[in-house]
């Protein structure tokens, strides 16, 4: 694990002065000191070293929200953007890099792995619908700089999943 997490630093580190695109493995086995072998044994691709930070961070967050004793939403949200904040630095870069998007895989994958069997289609697309409306939300977040007030943007998060009036801003937005 020490291992993977070397090469997973020496990325992030190298995505604060380089392009994405051009950072090389070999520059990553550099800064990581380890050699090319042992990058691929533990990755195929610098997307999978970014995945596994993503889940590292999952993970984490998932272990908070255990531990607290109101399993409400609002201590589920508060937990995610608390957990999160606390690794701005690197949603910040992956930002700025452009690959944000791949957070959406990782929630996806964390999903198809530990939730419960789903019974109806229903389920599976609320459970879609869900995630994606979180993910919204977080990337917002990010791309907006990661400045709220955790407390401030949790209520408004709250709010805005129980506005019973969506629709109208949905029928809005395409007439």
């Amino acid at each position: 694990m020490k291992t993977k997490e070397y090469i997973a630093y020496s990325l992030i580190g190298l995505m604060k002065t380089k392009d994405f695109e051009t950072i090389t493995i070999k520059e990553i086995t550099e800064n990581a000191h380890v050699n090319r072998s042992t990058y691929y044994r533990n990755f195929k691709s610098k997307e999978d070293i970014l995945k596994f930070q993503l889940r590292k961070i999952t993970e984490e967050y998932i272990n908070k929200f255990e531990s607290v004793e109101e399993k409400t939403e609002k201590n589920h949200i508060y937990t995610i953007l608390n957990t999160y904040n606390e690794h701005r630095v690197f949603f910040l870069t992956i930002q700025e890099s452009r690959q944000l998007y791949i957070m959406q895989q990782v929630y996806l994958d964390y999903l198809q792995d530990n939730i419960p069997v789903i019974s109806s289609k229903e389920e599976l697309y609320k459970l879609y619908h869900n995630i994606g409306g979180i993910y919204n939300f977080i990337i917002c977040w990010i791309e907006n700089g990661m400045d709220e007030n955790l407390e401030e943007l949790t209520e408004l998060y709250l709010n805005i999943i129980s506005d019973k009036g969506q629709g109208q801003l949905y029928s809005s937005l395409i007439t």
